[in-house]
């Protein structure tokens, strides 16, 4: 699409098969890859996203919505899309939606099995199942104590196959917490054993559980992981780097529209945060919290122009950035790098985040529709 505004997202697919490849190889032999791309593969369009990991051979996608889950079916995609949020209390019309579309609900209640089965009967079809048990997240899931009423509840219901149990780690990088999850993970695990057999799908593992090694519990060979911000080139704790090479697969660019010379004693921007302290060439940059920049960031942001590392000064404005462009041979129409590597020089997701106060997922995830994404490699 032809946009008129120097900013935008360049989506780098070289980097994302790279990163694919990198967690891949950190696998035990046979372990399925589940792609987070949910939240519009955060933020990096799941369409596009997914089409190339599709040509990778990647098992299976994940998906927060129903919608999320039409979206990709109608693009084209084939692979099997669970559903994690799923029916998020819209009973028949949701479980419509999942039949309709061939999705893979994941369930957290009994409640929700008579429709599904009722949508599913209609269409006939027969429809797998992903169930999740809470093991110590406290959000959706079924609590251990209710597996095996909810076990015996399916039996009865013909149009309904469970192809799968997941678990959600809450703190995966920390070991204490973790080892208590996968114990209760296994104890249900050993019941669902006994009542449905093998082999079904089992998976637990998000990125920051693969750099670990924690991928599966003694006793059961089919397995996947769930990466998310792995496969977008975020760390997913401190030090995951010894780990795997993170290729970041968003770079985000703009350009400096204008500038103009100051004396020292200029106020800059909104509420009036920031005087120049010196004669300052102050350079315009047409990107703001609108984007998806953050406030936060906000006489702290860090941008590359012509390799060199400059301050943003005064407030993040909705349109907008104002940047320090003294120390530099800067002019008009100059490449400007928010997030990504010019020359030698590299702003990272995870450094941004710091700064603002934040999470390298959030500030993906925030990254706005009005930014085009525009794909390379």
């Amino acid at each position: 699409m032809r946009f008129f505004r120097p900013t935008f997202a360049e989506i780098n697919l070289t980097n994302l098969e790279s990163n694919y490849l990198s967690v891949r190889s950190l696998l035990p032999k046979g372990t399925g890859i589940l792609a987070m791309v949910k939240a519009d593969a955060y933020g990096h369009g799941a369409v596009p996203i997914a089409q190339r990991l599709e040509g990778l051979h990647v098992d299976a996608f994940g998906v927060a919505t129903v919608e999320e889950g039409v979206e990709l079916r109608e693009a084209g995609i084939r692979s099997k899309i669970l559903v994690m949020g799923g029916l998020m209390g819209m009973g028949s019309p949701a479980s419509w939606g999942m039949v309709r579309y061939g999705l893979t609900p994941v369930v957290h209640s009994a409640s929700i099995l008579e429709d599904l089965d009722r949508e599913a009967e209609k269409a006939g079809k027969k429809v797998e199942i992903h169930l999740k048990v809470d093991t110590g997240m406290t959000r959706l899931g079924l609590l251990p104590n209710s597996v095996e009423a909810l076990l015996s509840r399916l039996k009865d219901l013909r149009h309904l196959e469970l192809a799968g149990v997941m678990t959600h780690l809450a703190a995966a990088e920390e070991e204490a917490y973790t080892s208590v999850q996968l114990e209760r993970f296994s104890e249900v695990l050993a019941k669902v054993k006994n009542l449905v057999g093998v082999p079904i799908i089992l998976h637990l593992s998000n990125s920051a559980a693969i750099l670990r090694g924690l991928i599966k519990v003694d006793g059961f060979d089919k397995w996947w992981v769930r990466p998310g911000i792995a496969l977008y080139g975020g760390s997913p704790f401190a030090g995951a780097e010894e780990k795997m090479t993170f290729r970041p697969v968003m770079h985000i660019k703009s350009m400096v529209s204008l500038i103009k010379v100051v004396p020292d004693g200029t106020k800059v921007g909104y509420s009036c945060t920031y005087e120049t302290r010196r004669r300052t060439k102050v350079g315009v940059v047409p990107i703001g919290y609108a984007d998806g920049y953050p406030l936060a960031l906000s006489n702290k942001g860090i941008v590359l122009v012509g390799g060199i590392r400059l301050p943003v000064i005064g407030r993040v404005s909705m349109d907008m950035i104002t940047v320090d462009l003294t120390d530099a041979d800067a002019h008009v129409g100059d490449e400007v790098v928010l997030l990504g590597e010019q020359g030698d020089e590299r702003i990272t997701v995870d450094e941004l985040a710091l700064l603002a106060g934040t999470i390298s997922y959030e500030l993906l995830c925030r990254v706005s529709k009005r930014m085009p994404r525009v794909y390379v490699g």
